[in-house]
């Protein structure tokens, strides 16, 4: 059976993340490339394949439950001479919040028990050396920079020190819908997690569709991702991705379990996921299809696109080739 490692984190903005790895880089570059700078809320554990769906069930259930927050992280501190770890401290207004968030996150039978109180922080160096600790404390003594909670993120380690964000969990409510007699619960997110890439691969489709990773069909840096999933009494049942930026969107695959198809859940799925869409204030949504799925999009709204041109976003560099798509 396999398993995966994994850590439950709040994950920074990048520009964040540069200041914390230029912290790192200068005290020998702990970390850098092979951990993004985050907030650890839950430590690394070793979870079976066969609980990773429940447990991410649960994961979006309390992510849903949770409002955004507000942190500050530094000035630097240490656990040295108990453990010789260099840190950026976490205060500010939404510390209580936080500290009521990990310990939801913790109480899973799932994690080991420690005895240890939780306290927050950004790990800079370990081992440090206590001249390092010393300077460091004497010279970081004042707020890096502020953090707002919206979500957290889940780390999975594919090698041995190693350790990338596979999977996001909003502090959004979910939204319920009914469909073929069964009650549904939608989440929105970012890009895919381990248990939407193995129902997709399950069901015959590419994990690279719900990977949140540059589309180059946009020819953009500057894109971001969106996704949904739909469960029913805990289990996924369908999920959806898309790409988008600017006021310009692609819609990258809509997935329903074999079973439970013909119910109108995969045009929920797709109404839900132009939905969100919108609320990020896109005007023009994009399918690609082949043509045995034609009569699907088509039925849920989408229209042929006739005009063979590029369209161009000056101001935000942005490029999408129109050419085969159609348009929702």
């Amino acid at each position: 059976m396999k398993r995966y490692r994994i850590g439950l984190i709040h994950q920074f903005a990048k520009s964040n993340s540069v200041r914390v790895d230029g912290l790192r880089s200068v005290l020998g570059g702990f970390g850098v490339g092979r951990v993004p700078p985050h907030i650890t809320l839950v430590a690394p554990t070793n979870i079976h394949q066969r609980d990773a769906e429940s447990e991410i069930y649960r994961l979006r259930v309390i992510a849903s439950q949770t409002g955004p927050y507000d942190l500050v992280v530094g000035p630097a501190g240490t656990f040295y001479p108990v453990s010789p770890v260099l840190y950026l401290s976490v205060g500010g207004e939404g510390i209580g919040q936080l500290a009521a968030l990990q310990g939801r996150l913790s109480s899973s039978k799932l994690y080991k028990v420690t005895s240890r109180p939780f306290v927050p922080h950004v790990t800079i160096l370990e081992p440090a050396q206590p001249t390092d600790i010393d300077a460091a404390l004497h010279v970081i003594r004042a707020p890096l920079f502020k953090h707002q909670a919206t979500a957290f993120e889940m780390m999975v380690s594919p090698a041995q020190g190693y350790w990338e964000v596979s999977g996001d969990f909003r502090f959004a409510p979910l939204r319920r819908f009914s469909r073929g007699g069964m009650s549904l619960e939608v989440f929105t997110h970012c890009g895919g997690d381990l248990s939407v890439y193995s129902f997709v691969s399950h069901e015959g489709v590419a994990e690279g569709l719900f990977w949140p990773h540059a589309d180059r069909r946009l020819r953009t840096d500057g894109q971001q991702s969106l996704g949904l999933s739909i469960y029913h009494e805990g289990e996924l049942i369908a999920c959806a991705s898309s790409a988008f930026h600017s006021f310009v969107a692609l819609i990258r695959a809509v997935v329903v379990r074999s079973d439970v198809r013909r119910m109108g859940i995969g045009s929920l799925a797709l109404s839900e996921l132009v939905y969100q869409l919108q609320l990020e204030h896109v005007e023009k949504i994009f399918v690609v299809s082949s043509e045995g799925h034609q009569r699907f999009f088509e039925a849920c709204g989408a229209r042929p696109e006739s005009v063979p041109r590029w369209i161009i976003d000056y101001d935000s560099g942005m490029t999408l080739n129109s050419w085969s798509f159609s348009s929702l």
